[in-house]
C-alpha cells in the first residue's frame, strides 16, 4: 500500500528472523526491498516518514519488555507508524508494555488486515 502510494517507508522489527522472513516475502512479491526492512537496533538513529513495525510474538514478550529498545521502535517515524501484532496477543501478554499502553490508547483504531488497503496516508 505505501509502496503503490509512493511514501517512503521501512520496516522495521525486533526480531532477526521476522526481518529475514518478511525481506523474503518483499522479494517474492515483487516489492521494493532492498534496504527496507530492519531489525531495531540496526535502525537505531535512522527514521522515515512512514515505519511498520512487525510484532509478532505468541508467548512471552520478549524484546517488547526492554523500556529503551520499545521507545527507540516506537520513535522512528515522522507521519505515520503501522504496527502489526495480535489484538489477541496484545490484551493477554502485552498489555502491561509500553506498546500495549499505546495499542490501548487507540484501541477504536485497530484494525484488521483486510481493511489495511482503506486507510488513507
Amino acid at each position: 500500500m505505501l509502496q503503490e502510494k509512493n511514501k517512503p517507508f521501512r520496516i522495521i522489527t525486533p526480531y532477526d528472523a521476522q526481518r529475514n522472513l518478511i525481506e523474503e516475502h518483499l522479494k517474492l512479491n515483487k516489492l521494493d526491498w532492498e534496504d527496507k526492512c530492519f531489525n531495531v537496533d540496526s535502525f537505531q538513529g535512522n527514521e522515515e516518514d512512514y515505519i511498520v513495525i512487525s510484532l509478532v510474538r505468541s508467548r512471552a514478550l520478549g524484546f517488547i519488555a526492554d523500556l529503551r529498545r520499545t521507545n527507540v521502535m516506537l520513535t522512528r517515524c515522522k507521519k505515520g507508524m503501522i504496527i502489526c501484532t495480535s489484538q489477541k496477543f496484545m490484551k493477554r501478554a502485552g498489555y502491561n508494555s509500553l506498546v500495549g499502553n499505546l495499542l490501548g490508547y487507540y484501541e477504536n483504531e485497530w484494525i484488521e488486515e483486510d481493511d489495511l488497503a482503506k486507510i488513507e496516508v
